[in-house]
C-alpha cells in the first residue's frame, strides 16, 4: 500500500543529542498507525515532523509521493484544511476563549461558513464531550483533561481525512475519555487516517493497523499487526511488553502480539 505520508532518512539533532537518527518510515492511507517506544525516544517529535510542524536537519517528508518542502503556500493550506494536530499539552491559545480555539480554524479553512454554522458546528461538538458550558471559558480556567478534550476537538473541527494525535489520552477523566474514544473509533470507521503516539493500551487496541516501534530515535519496526506479531526482536518484544502490559483485558491481536 503506497504510503500518503513518507519519512526518508529524517535525522535531527538538538545541540549535541540525536532525537531522530536516519528514520524511514511510511504511513498507509485509511489505516490507523501507533507510533510506540519508551519516554524519551523522539516520538512526539516524530509525529511533528510527519505532520510538517518540525522541519528535520536532513531527509524528506513526502505527502502523497510530493516533497512536503517544495509545497506551494497553497498546497499548505489545502493539507492544514485537510488534518487536525492535537498536542500533547493541549497548546490552546491561551488569550482565546475555547470557543474562539475551535472557531479559528473554520474560519481560516472554511471561510464561507456562516455565522450560524460555524456557531452550530462548534458548539455541537463541545456538547459531544459535555464541554458546551465551557465555550466562554479561558484554557486556564479549566482542568488539564478539559483543555486536552478541547484541543482534541479543534483537531477535529475540519472533519480530518488525516488526524495526529499526541498522548491524547492522559489526564482525562473516565467519562472524557469514553466519548473522546467514541469519537476516535468513528474517525477511524470512516477512514481517517490516524497517526498517534501513545502509552494506552486501551486505545492502541482500539485503533491500531499498523505501528512503529521506536527506540533512541531509531525505528525497530514499521509494519501492521500482523507483521509485528511475527517479530522475533528481542527489543521489539521488550517494548511492546513494557507499553502494552496493561493490554490483558483488550484486543486478541495485542494479546498475539505478548504471546498471550
Amino acid at each position: 500500500m503506497e504510503a500518503l505520508i513518507e519519512l526518508k532518512d529524517i535525522l535531527l539533532r538538538s545541540e549535541d543529542h540525536l532525537i531522530l537518527d536516519r528514520v524511514s518510515v511510511g504511513f498507509p492511507p485509511g489505516q490507523s498507525t501507533v507510533i510506540m517506544g519508551p519516554s524519551g525516544c523522539g516520538k512526539s517529535t516524530l509525529l511533528k515532523v510527519a505532520a510538517g510542524l518540525t522541519v528535520p536537519d536532513a531527509g524528506e517528508v513526502l505527502v502523497q509521493g510530493q516533497p512536503l518542502a517544495r509545497f506551494t503556500q497553497r498546497k499548505l493550506m489545502e493539507l492544514r484544511g485537510s488534518s487536525g494536530f492535537m498536542f500533547q499539552d493541549a497548546a490552546l491559545w491561551a488569550n482565546k476563549t475555547i470557543y474562539e480555539n475551535l472557531a479559528l480554524p473554520l474560519q481560516v479553512h472554511r471561510p464561507s461558513l456562516t455565522a450560524a454554522r460555524l456557531k452550530e458546528r462548534v458548539l455541537g461538538l463541545l456538547a459531544r464531550l459535555g464541554l458546551a458550558g465551557s465555550a466562554g471559558l479561558l484554557p486556564a480556567q479549566m482542568s488539564m483533561g478539559e483543555a486536552k478534550a478541547a484541543s482534541f476537538l479543534r483537531a477535529v473541527i475540519l472533519e480530518p481525512a488525516l488526524l495526529f494525535l499526541d498522548e491524547p489520552t492522559p489526564s482525562l477523566d473516565h467519562e472524557l475519555l469514553e466519548k473522546m474514544m467514541r469519537m476516535i473509533r468513528e474517525l477511524r470507521d470512516r477512514g481517517c487516517t490516524i497517526i498517534a503516539v501513545t502509552h494506552d493500551a486501551h486505545l492502541t487496541s482500539m485503533i491500531a493497523s499498523h505501528l512503529v516501534v521506536l527506540k533512541e530515535g531509531r525505528v525497530l519496526e514499521a509494519a501492521d499487526l500482523a507483521t509485528v506479531r511475527r517479530s522475533r526482536s528481542p527489543e521489539v518484544m521488550a517494548i511492546l511488553s513494557q507499553v502494552l502490559s496493561e493490554a490483558a483485558t483488550y484486543d486478541t491481536d495485542l494479546l498475539d502480539l505478548l504471546g498471550g
